[in-house]
């Protein structure tokens, strides 16, 4: 049956028996391993690199503010001025980029509106 089926298939797609040999080299299977892999860890070497994320002390910072104070670990009180504006910066920004979000998808709603009643 299994016989039935390859020869189905190699009918099909006009695959001779020739091509389903694997090719000869003359180079050692663990040559072409290590080159493979050193290309691989090239590539990947190169793509760590191109997605690397700077870290900004003063926006980890916030955050670890921002953090605990909804953890309830610090509260209004026990922050100095100077971390009470950093986080009130942080909030007005995270507020900012929220509207923004929402007036992006606002946009793409309007978007698919108006080509949906152009279609009909």
């Amino acid at each position: 049956m299994m016989e039935r089926i390859k020869k189905f298939f190699r009918n099909l797609f006009g695959i001779s028996q020739n091509y389903l040999e694997a090719p000869k080299n003359d180079v050692p299977q663990n040559e072409i391993l290590y080159t493979n892999n050193e290309k691989l860890q090239s590539r990947f070497n190169q793509f760590q690199e191109q997605i690397k994320i700077e870290s900004n002390p003063q926006e980890e910072k916030a955050l670890k503010l921002q953090r605990d104070y909804k953890a309830g670990i610090i509260e209004e009180e026990d922050l100095t001025e100077e971390d009470f504006d950093i986080l009130s910066n942080l909030y007005e920004n995270q507020i900012q980029n929220t509207k923004a979000s929402i007036e992006n998808y606002r946009k793409k709603i309007l978007n698919i509106q108006t080509k949906l009643v152009q279609n009909n």
